[in-house]
């Protein structure tokens, strides 16, 4: 759904007064955009999200909170840092982990100058048009999601899952399914195994839920790819996916899953000002190239949490 506000309301205060509509929409059409309303800045945009969620969330690690400078906000974190030059593939956000927001909200402080739409795909869809037989396997065993923390490569475990030494690491993630392997405290891989779909009880859905595109060597740009191979052996990439059972996802599927994913995309151009608030569940999400100086920030809300009546345990 696209909501526009020609008398450019404040746009909190609009969300409240019709939270039941676009909590409806976001479970028939999985988003809303709202464009040429009056978002008051970082601070509105706040506001915004805590109006468009029950609770917000600040302790992702994946992304840096933009709680630095002024307009400032606890809540709102920097877009992901990715080479403008290249497409974000499909995930849903956070699917990799044990919690995951169920709303994502984007703000659009400067659109690119050329290129950097916001991509959806809705996984029921996607679903609906996979093999009958590999989504049963993805359904029988799940996904194992590695993840190496090399210091100066992207996130530090540190700031990914907000601790201060490997003793509060292994505190904290252990008693929830994750395993760690340490090289050494600058070195470490972390394995969690997960759902790859989502079953919806309360809505009778079934969507594709996972970050295989994001996590796949066979789905990493081949510049990325051939910079990579030159330093690593691929099964020890910085992120990595396995079936559950530690078996290799096949190449022609992974091919598969992309192509499905970009058949039921959607593209949708930003301008300024624009928000948009995804159905993290429902919605993958992720971003074509772009050229200029694009400024995005995000929230994230209404966490969920893995369990096994929820999402289905893998065998």
């Amino acid at each position: 759904m696209h909501i526009t506000s020609p008398s450019r309301e404040p746009l909190a205060p609009w969300i409240r007064q019709h939270r039941d509509r676009i909590d409806e929409a976001l479970w028939t059409d999985g988003h809303v955009l709202f464009r040429e309303f009056d978002v008051g800045g970082l601070e509105g945009f706040e506001a915004s999200a805590a109006s468009a969620c029950d609770a917000l969330y600040r302790h992702y690690g994946d992304l840096p909170l933009a709680s630095v400078g002024a307009g400032a906000s606890d809540n709102v974190y920097f877009a992901t840092p990715y080479p403008k030059h290249l497409e974000i593939r499909f995930h849903n956000e956070a699917s990799h982990t044990q919690t995951w927001p169920s709303r994502q909200l984007f703000f659009c402080l400067e659109p690119a100058s050329e290129g950097g739409e916001w991509t959806l795909s809705d996984g029921r869809r996607v679903v609906e048009r996979l093999p009958a037989d590999m989504l049963e396997r993805f359904r029988e065993l799940g996904l194992v999601y590695r993840r190496r923390f090399i210091r100066g490569l992207d996130a530090s475990w540190e700031q990914f899952f907000q601790v201060d030494s490997l003793e509060e690491l292994r505190e904290k993630i252990t008693p929830t399914g994750h395993e760690i392997d340490v090289i050494s405290e600058n070195d470490l891989t972390v394995s969690y195994r997960t759902h790859a779909l989502l079953q919806i009880p309360e809505h009778d859905t079934e969507a594709w839920f996972n970050q295989i595109l994001l996590h796949h060597p066979d789905a990493l740009p081949g510049q990325i790819d051939a910079m990579l191979g030159k330093h690593f052996r691929r099964d020890q990439y910085p992120r990595t996916v396995c079936f559950g059972d530690g078996s290799p996802i096949p190449t022609e599927w992974v091919r598969t899953i992309d192509r499905v994913l970009t058949e039921c995309a959607i593209h949708i151009p930003t301008q300024a000002n624009d928000v948009l608030l995804v159905n993290n569940l429902l919605m993958a999400h992720g971003r074509l190239p772009y050229s200029g100086n694009r400024q995005v920030r995000v929230a994230l809300g209404d966490m969920k949490e893995h369990a096994a009546a929820a999402v289905g345990e893998p065998a």
